[in-house]
């Protein structure tokens, strides 16, 4: 979130000094991200680290009950080397992988000095061979991985209900308080009718898939750039796990789209492993994530935001989903064309 809730920062330090001996000498706000509130801590030994409290929304609702898998997921992965490039997670002194505070689940992580890639994003020919790489390395330790995922890919569209909803909500002349809202109103009621067929069309897309059988991986799946970060020494690391799960690489490397799309498609079909690609899934993804974004946005405007900083931050956010929405047909036919070039 963008906008801090109210939290005793005090408080929080204590409960960082009892359940992970950590003395924080100060708590920077992070305000990045839509899955909880994010603090750096400042601590009396020099060090610094990373501070997630889960509290509350409907995404980061969604996401607490996958909390457990996705901190042991992560351990796995930098505790045995299969995939180091993330940041670490910190343990408490009881050894667990999350605290709590207040009700709401706490977690720290190693703190990576660095910044993210949103300013090159999206990516250009060097940086998309590069994240070809990093995925194809992710998507090869499924096999290693030693533990079960009890996430996997059904190709449903839980967020569709949720869009529905929503617009229905608009159109039912609603009284909206705030002038965020307001704008929302005008900037969605236009598109309305569209944004109605693309789900039924996404729906009919998602049956289309499903038949295909692709192999299922270990996937990411928000490997965008605010959740890669170039460290001091130029490695990649990848945050925000939370919707890691198994299946089709299509699943993370949908994300990569942009100047660097074929330079990325090459890089990834060379490494050791690497899995057919499907450009009908490529198009599956990228529409799903463009609704589901809308339809997340759509529902913290009208329901859960409560200040005018966060009603601009969901209505930008909302307004680039459709703007991006032009170009997906024209992405699937330079994917279709590339990996066709390489099939050949």
């Amino acid at each position: 979130m963008i906008v801090e809730p109210e939290i005793d920062r005090a408080a929080l330090q204590s409960a960082l000094r009892a359940e992970y001996g950590l003395q924080a000498a100060s708590l920077t706000f992070f305000p990045e991200g839509t899955v909880g509130c994010h603090y750096v801590a400042d601590c009396a030994d020099g060090q610094r680290a990373f501070v997630t409290l889960l509290t509350g929304g409907t995404i980061a609702d969604q996401q607490a009950g996958r909390l457990d898998f996705i901190l042991a997921l992560r351990s796995r992965l930098t505790e045995s080397g299969l995939f180091p490039a993330q940041p670490a997670v910190r343990r408490t002194l009881a050894g667990g992988l999350k605290a709590g505070f207040r009700g709401c689940p706490l977690v720290v992580s190693e703190y990576i000095d660095g910044a993210n890639l949103w300013p090159a994003w999206p990516p250009g020919p060097g940086l998309g061979a590069e994240l070809g790489v990093l995925a194809a390395r992710l998507h090869a330790a499924t096999p290693q991985l030693g533990m079960e995922v009890p996430f996997t890919e059904r190709f449903r569209l839980p967020f569709e209900p949720l869009l529905r909803q929503c617009l229905a909500e608009l159109a039912g002349d609603p009284r909206l308080e705030r002038p965020g809202q307001r704008s929302l109103l005008e900037m969605i009621l236009p598109r309305r009718d569209d944004l109605l067929q693309r789900a039924d069309e996404l729906l009919a897309l998602a049956a289309q898939v499903r038949r295909l059988e692709a192999p299922f991986v270990l996937v990411h799946t928000d490997m965008h750039g605010g959740n890669l970060i170039r460290g001091p020494q130029g490695s990649l690391y990848v945050v925000d796990w939370e919707g890691a799960m198994l299946a089709p690489a299509e699943a993370d490397l949908f994300l990569f789209a942009g100047a660097g799309l074929e330079a990325m498609l090459f890089a990834y079909r060379k490494q050791p492993g690497a899995f057919p690609l499907h450009p009908e899934l490529f198009a599956y993804y990228l529409e799903r994530r463009n609704l589901e974004d809308i339809a997340y946005f759509l529902h913290s405007t009208l329901h859960e935001n409560t200040v005018d900083e966060q009603d601009d931050f969901d209505l930008r956010c909302v307004g680039e989903c459709l703007n991006d929405h032009a170009p997906l047909a024209a992405t699937v036919a330079r994917i279709r064309k590339a990996l066709a070039v390489e099939q050949a």
